[in-house]
């Protein structure tokens, strides 16, 4: 499976089913994760650096509740739409986000997060 539509439709289904081996298949070892907040978690570089940044997200979030739509495609990337249910540190919000992910190689190089504008 070569194609960023394959790739991306492959994915989605396994964000779906919450595989978290199965999306590591699809991580380049030199994965780049971007989100647009300060701190530790902003801007983590690597496959170990990224587990630490999926271990962080597991102990500090508590999901009620989460869908995703698309994926949707072009050239090299793929986006997916995100909206969550979560308590984080004792707030709950609803809240959405836009992941994008670049592909070089059939694996995906770096993952974008922008979150809705009145987050």
């Amino acid at each position: 499976m070569t194609g960023t539509a394959e790739i991306a439709q492959q994915f989605v289904k396994l964000l779906i089913e919450e595989d978290d081996a199965g999306l590591q298949e699809y991580w380049s070892d030199d994965i780049v994760s971007l989100e647009p907040m300060e701190g530790e978690m902003a801007r983590v570089e690597g496959r170990d650096a990224l587990l630490a940044k999926h271990a962080w997200w597991n102990d500090n979030a508590e999901m009620h509740s989460v869908s995703t739509d698309g994926p949707y495609v072009f050239g090299d990337q793929f986006a997916v739409r995100f909206t969550m249910d979560v308590t984080m540190f004792g707030e709950r919000t609803k809240s959405s986000e836009v992941g994008i992910y670049t592909l070089k190689d059939g694996k995906i190089v770096e993952e974008r997060f922008l979150y809705g504008a009145d987050e």
